[in-house]
């Protein structure tokens, strides 16, 4: 007598509409903050030569770089889900403490 096996359909995992739009946000916010490292990496040498050269440093430069990290530290927060608010440009520039 042949026992009757149950067939299972396996189930898919489903993901709510929200993760998807977070996983993609964090695709986006990951591609930026890239740029962002290499971008601060260039001012900081700007910043650096035109010490070198004026024997002070640029506060317009220093300025927006200090938003910059601002900026950095919302991304970073919003990647390691310390954070729920999607960062700049769907909510506002953060603004530093220097500015």
């Amino acid at each position: 007598m042949a026992s009757k096996r149950r067939k299972t359909i396996p189930t898919m995992i489903t993901i709510d509409p929200p993760s998807w739009q977070r996983a993609l946000y964090m695709i986006l916010f990951a591609i930026i903050a890239y740029i962002i490292l290499w971008f601060v990496f260039f001012l900081a040498l700007v910043q650096f030569l035109l010490v070198i050269i004026n024997n002070t440093e640029n506060e317009h430069l220093r300025q927006f770089t200090t938003r910059l990290n601002a900026y950095f530290g919302e991304i970073l927060g919003f990647l390691s889900y310390t954070r729920d608010e999607v960062p700049f440009p769907f909510s506002p520039l953060p603004h530093s403490e220097d500015t």
